[in-house]
């Protein structure tokens, strides 16, 4: 994804949502969420999960942030957004 001047926001490899075990199945999602797309960025500081979904020309996401070690009660950032062609 780049911005409006071109630079490089985010270059990750996107994986189904029903592909990836730590989301679907096993007692996690239900539901295989086809059409959704999802990569994760884990560093020793922190875990982002970033969901995607394709629209005409036009692209869906949000993003969770955690920091780690994960802990009952941690707060996490999130954000949300469109991305137009």
């Amino acid at each position: 994804m780049k911005d409006s001047q071109g630079a490089i926001m985010v270059q990750a490899t996107l994986t189904p949502v029903a592909d990836t075990s730590y989301l679907y199945g096993g007692g996690s999602l239900a539901d295989p969420c086809y059409g959704v797309f999802t990569f994760r960025v884990t560093t020793s500081s922190y875990q982002q999960d970033v969901f995607l979904t394709f629209m005409d020309q036009s692209l869906l996401f949000s993003s969770l942030k955690a920091g780690l070690p994960w802990q009952s009660g941690n707060s996490y950032d999130y954000f949300y957004g469109v991305g137009l062609k």
